[in-house]
């Protein structure tokens, strides 16, 4: 276990100082060189914490090797900066360079993928307004840094390849102007609203068909294709359509959620075939397993014919049960030796019992007055659960208390155990992930989307760090000019991260507060948000876009200013709190 975790936070280290990117090559080299010198110890045994897992693993070394060194070579190209301080660090620990590349670039085919998400999802006559709303938690891991970026609309030639996680792609003519949330670093986004209204996220499922592992795209990678490339919603199923009867899927099952001012759609995906469903005047939500079932709209050309050459359904249906044919028990399978005969798995505990509460919240906010806002959003990606089932039938009232920073989880106890433990593992663990999910390994939400598409209004994604419930929301518009730059880099997410990380298991002590210091300044920015919508309006029909997206500039780049603000001053309240929780 402390191996395990050496290696996270070592991967983490690493990531992120190599951010920096583009500085000049000497800077980056002598950069890599001063922290390689510093923390060589640190870094050899992380190594080494990895070649042992892949050893025990079977996971053969010079593949691994082999994998890296051409990631390294491709990134070079677009992020030279950091393959010149991955440099310098192996300069200065003195370790080989190929090690340091595997273990930037290879570690996943490693340790694999981890992380669940729940996204809550409306449109037409539930949302107020009308239009669409996806809201999702990003869940990985608690030590991952997002960051807020606007990509320009650009045109290319025919020549031009899109350089995506693992391969090359064709590039567009054109592309379409989008804003997003990513893993800081990363080239692809897990969440996003285009010019044109279109918005993007996933959720990954657990697949049992063929899987092209890092020969495909990296779904983050789709999520920013859908928002280069679609016009509408409808549009963006075509491109996940395209992309993935072509290239297959990377690691597992995923669920694309893409909506406008007029439509939802769900793509599910698995392998190289995939079924579609359109939400109107409808909700519904995804956790992290498959849903549709024999009531899909669009589908693969060969979807039926594959599931029955496999035996998993009957030659010759119409429709079949999407969801039953097409799900496994695994949700990252390590090969595909096996998938004619991988156990069909139509619903996994955890991420049920996360789909049934996302669906209780939105009935039980549609039974007071019909529709969703985008505020009733905030308060859902923040549920922890209002009750707990234990395994024996008791209800526990959580009180909205993370199951972590609950008094059934007995940290105390576990510590001063008495009776010698007869087993090396614990078979099924009742800590239950909510939709706010707490973690520090894999397993806690590192970012949330409220992704906001409507007539006549800009879109708008409204976005916070970390599980939620300790972060706050700021307004990012697609036709703004700029970001500040603490959002742009992992400046931002780092306080937060700080936030979440200090509060884990001490979740009443710092809760009020962090609410004292975040509170007053969303309400002020969803008072607002009304009016500066109204006078976007007003200048759009007057014919004055220019103003327009000024306007949206100067209140998003405001509130930016005003949150990271009031997270200073959260930091400050929960040193007041641990100050006072420790005085005699």
């Amino acid at each position: 276990m402390k191996k395990r975790v050496s290696l996270l936070l070592g991967i983490l280290m690493l990531f992120l100082l190599i951010l920096p990117a583009q500085a000049q090559v000497p800077e980056q080299h002598a950069a890599g060189q001063a922290f390689g010198a510093m923390y060589a110890q640190d870094i050899r045994g992380n190594i080494q914490a990895l070649y042992q897992a892949a050893e025990e693993k079977a996971v053969d070394k010079a593949a691994l090797t082999e994998h890296a060194l051409g990631s390294a070579e491709a990134c070079a190209e677009l992020l030279p900066g950091k393959i010149d301080w991955m440099r310098g660090v192996a300069d200065g620990a003195g370790i080989p360079y190929a090690d340091i590349a595997v273990f930037n670039f290879s570690d996943k085919l490693v340790g694999g993928l981890y992380g669940e998400c729940t996204t809550f999802m409306a449109n037409g006559k539930y949302v107020a307004g009308g239009g669409t709303i996806i809201a999702k938690n990003r869940d990985q891991s608690i030590q991952t840094l997002s960051e807020v970026t606007l990509e320009e609309a650009a045109r290319y030639t025919k020549d031009d390849l899109y350089q995506a996680a693992y391969i090359q792609i064709p590039q567009m003519e054109e592309t379409y102007r989008f804003t997003g949330s990513r893993t800081a670093g990363r080239w692809g986004y897990g969440m996003g609203v285009n010019e044109h209204g279109v918005s993007a996220s996933d959720n990954d499922a657990n697949s049992r068909d063929y899987l092209q592992f890092d020969k495909s795209l990296h779904d983050n990678d789709v999520i920013r294709l859908i928002l280069e490339r679609a016009k509408t919603a409808r549009e963006g199923v075509d491109v996940v359509a395209s992309l993935v009867e072509e290239y297959g899927q990377a690691w597992n099952g995923i669920m694309f959620e893409i909506g406008d001012k007029d439509e939802l759609w769900i793509v599910e995906v698995t392998g190289k075939r995939w079924a579609a469903k359109l939400y109107k005047d409808a909700y519904t939500a995804r956790s992290n397993q498959f849903q549709l079932r024999d009531d899909y709209d669009l589908a693969s050309p060969d979807l039926i014919s594959f599931a029955a050459e496999m035996g998993w359904e009957e030659a010759g249906a119409e429709k079949i049960d999407f969801t039953a044919a097409y799900s496994s028990r695994e949700l990252y399978p390590s090969s595909n030796d096996d998938i004619a005969t991988r156990e069909s798995c139509a619903s996994l505990y955890n991420t049920q019992v996360r789909y049934d509460r996302a669906m209780e919240l939105l009935e039980e906010a549609l039974a007071i007055d019909g529709t969703i806002s985008p505020r009733d959003m905030t308060a859902f990606v923040r549920d922890h659960f209002d009750t707990y089932t234990l395994p024996s039938g008791k209800v526990v009232d959580m009180q909205q208390i993370p199951f972590y920073s609950s008094d059934l989880c007995d940290w105390y106890g576990r510590e001063w155990y008495v009776d010698t433990p007869g087993k090396d593992t614990i078979e099924v663990s009742i800590y239950l992930r909510a939709p706010c999910s707490h973690d520090l390994g894999w397993g806690a939400t590192s970012a949330t989307g409220i992704l906001v598409t409507q007539p006549d209004v800009p879109g708008m994604m409204l976005h916070s760090y970390m599980p939620p419930c300790m972060g706050t929301f700021v307004p990012f518009f697609p036709l703004q000019t700029q970001v500040d730059e603490r959002y742009s880099t992992p400046e931002a997410a780092s306080v937060y991260n700080t936030i979440a990380t200090k509060s884990f298991g001490f979740y009443s002590l710092f809760y009020d507060g962090v609410r004292e210091a975040f509170d007053p300044y969303e309400n002020s920015m969803f008072q607002s948000l009304e009016n500066v919508t109204n006078q976007y309006q007003a200048l759009v029909k007057a014919g004055e876009k220019e103003a327009a997206a000024q306007l949206l500039t100067a209140f998003s780049m405001a509130q930016q200013a005003a949150a990271y603000e009031a997270s200073q001053q959260a930091l400050q309240n929960m040193q007041d709190a641990a100050v006072e929780n420790s005085s005699w």
